[in-house]
């Protein structure tokens, strides 16, 4: 996979040499995260901010778990926006970003 969007690193290296633990937090990842995705586009549709907040707080711990660096502002600026009630422009692109990654890193870590 030349283009990975995510690294296992700090899972590892939290792991320590435990691939049952490591294999055990991407299929964890894999069962909730994509549900907690569609959640966070659910309620920016139906423009509930405090849902949208509250669930990318959620998230964003694995996003920094697995190294997805190319969203990590967005996570914290949706969250932010979220909580603070903020529906903008830079809010809807931080979210489509962040279901393209995401979307991507689930595909990726399923055929890893």
């Amino acid at each position: 996979m030349s283009d990975k969007k995510y690294s296992l690193r700090q899972l590892e290296e939290l792991a320590g040499g435990n691939t049952d633990f490591v294999n055990s937090m991407v299929e964890t990842f894999l069962e909730y995260t994509p549900g907690q995705l569609q959640e966070m586009l659910d309620a920016h549709k139906n423009q509930r901010m405090d849902v949208l907040g509250s669930v990318a707080h959620k998230i964003k711990p694995n996003i920094d778990l697995f190294e997805i660096k190319e969203i990590r502002s967005d996570i914290r600026l949706i969250e932010e926006h979220g909580k603070n009630n903020l529906n903008t422009p830079e809010l809807k692109a931080s979210l489509d970003r962040l279901a393209h990654v995401l979307n991507e890193v689930f595909k990726q870590l399923e055929e890893r």
